[in-house]
């Protein structure tokens, strides 16, 4: 047995494992509940467990802010994740976009744990795991200002139309970062749905239905991307970032 061989067998093992237990908590019932509070939009304990298991820790945490935007209720909206833009000799990925009638909100997804310090002038922020282990990791101001410089020129839309959100995971404490401003807002997951509300009640209106349907309509190629895009992008973070 080779070492491809040796490496679907353990996916494939893995896989059954996960089938049974998700089977086993909806034979329990669990179906009916949620982790957390019921405060904030959250699909419920299987669903969640189901998509844990299966995946990377930052696929988890977009997957959980991206449930929650889903499931707005106020205004007309459309929601898209993993939005490749073009950008130099590749391509940069937006977590999630929400292309709503008071504007266009980019959200860059951080499920890190540790505390996070950092400020906006800084080129790299730093997560600390404890005293003894530090991870440095590019701004997320700059990087999502970037996608938002893209888009705009991509979409042909005034960047003021556009909003930053930086989303940290619940495991973290954000012990430094700037305080949010009118161009981006830096909060943990559970925050980020009554911001949002609040935001949308505090805004004018940007964009007619049509014009939403018309940008999704316009994005949506881009979120269905070939490998090859998506490897030229993790090149891209390797080459810049580390």
């Amino acid at each position: 047995m080779d070492e491809n061989d040796l490496k679907k067998a353990f996916e494939d093992s893995v896989k059954q494992t996960c089938d049974i237990m998700v089977n086993a908590l909806k034979t329990m019932g669990f179906e009916k509940y949620q982790f957390g509070d019921n405060s904030v939009p959250r699909p419920n304990m299987v669903e969640e467990f189901d998509f844990y298991m299966r995946n990377d820790t930052g696929s988890y945490g977009e997957y959980l802010a991206k449930y929650m935007l889903e499931h707005l209720k106020e205004g007309y909206y459309k929601v898209l994740a993993n939005v490749y833009i073009p950008y130099k000799s590749g391509a940069t990925e937006i977590d999630i976009l929400l292309v709503h009638e008071k504007g266009i909100f980019v959200i860059e997804s951080k499920n890190y744990s540790g505390w996070i310090f950092g400020s906006a002038g800084d080129t790299y922020w730093t997560q600390m795991l404890n005293k003894y282990t530090k991870n440095r990791f590019y701004n997320p101001i700059r990087q999502n200002q970037t996608h938002i410089d893209l888009l705009s020129q991509y979409l042909e839309i005034d960047k003021r139309k556009f909003i930053s959100y930086i989303v940290f995971s619940q495991r973290c404490e954000l012990k430094k970062v700037p305080y949010n401003t009118d161009s981006f807002v830096i909060l943990k997951r559970d925050d980020l749905y009554g911001s949002i509300r609040q935001k949308i009640k505090a805004e004018k209106n940007m964009f007619t239905h049509e014009e939403i349907d018309l940008i999704e309509q316009k994005l949506t190629p881009l979120a269905d991307v070939s490998d090859d895009v998506k490897e030229k992008h993790i090149d891209n973070i390797n080459e810049k970032y580390n």
